[in-house]
């Protein structure tokens, strides 16, 4: 007779088995994606190319649209900056408004880099695929929280510190810090051709305008010429 035991170990194991299942048709319905698109996927070919048969990608995914709702959303999941925490951390070292404002320049120009703008590219593109299907909104909507989340700790210490504005709300900040990372993609695709600088004073600029800081925001950004802090970007 199977022991406690060892049914919880075979649970386990089983659980393990299904998990390397899943992660290895969404490892090949991933690549797929960005080699043909929706359009062309065929669950023949992701059971030749991932080992799982088709009866299992059925067990798992339910369908030939849930399997792709399933790549789309893991595929957003890792498009968010894994480095959420780390640069939190690194605007909250900050010792006084000015200071944030520093090292926020200093965030954007280490953030000026082809593969950071790829990056931003692809997020916003994995945004609106999984988010025109309704099922994923809440994976959306949850993943997105969580990143967020990470920079609310340091609005929320600012609050703390008294270095908000009157009426602004931590989440508000939190917000605008992310929405100029994706409102960046709208500047770099700009055929009129952008300007790095340009935009970042536009953003130290307005951040200004948020905190309790001892000089004009105006410009903010021209009197920081150089980066006086060590980003991780």
């Amino acid at each position: 007779m199977t022991s406690h035991v060892d049914e919880a170990a075979l649970t386990r194991r089983s659980g393990t088995r299904a998990a390397e299942t899943v992660e290895r048709a969404l490892s090949v319905v991933a690549q797929m994606l960005d080699e043909g698109g929706e359009a062309s996927l065929r669950l023949a070919e992701v059971s030749r190319r991932s080992g799982v048969s088709i009866g299992s990608l059925y067990h798992h995914f339910e369908s030939r649209e849930g399997l792709i709702r399933a790549a789309r959303e893991r595929q957003f999941i890792e498009s968010i900056p894994d480095d959420a925490r780390e640069q939190a951390e690194f605007l909250a070292a900050a010792t006084s408004p000015d200071d944030f404002l520093d090292r926020l320049v200093d965030l954007l120009r280490a953030s000026s880099t082809p593969e950071r703008a790829l990056a931003r590219r692809r997020r916003l593109e994995l945004l609106g695929v999984a988010a025109s299907r309704p099922e994923s909104l809440e994976t959306v909507s949850s993943a997105m929280s969580k990143y967020l989340d990470e920079i609310d700790s340091v609005a929320l210490q600012f609050e703390d510190r008294g270095w908000l504005r009157d009426g602004i709300r931590p989440r508000a900040l939190s917000l605008f810090l992310h929405m100029s990372s994706m409102g960046r993609v709208i500047w770099e695709l700009d055929q009129r051709g952008s300007d790095d600088e340009a935009w970042i004073q536009m953003i130290a600029t307005a951040a200004g305008c948020l905190v309790q800081i001892d000089v004009d925001p105006i410009h903010y950004a021209e009197r920081h010429p150089i980066a006086t802090t060590n980003p991780p970007v």
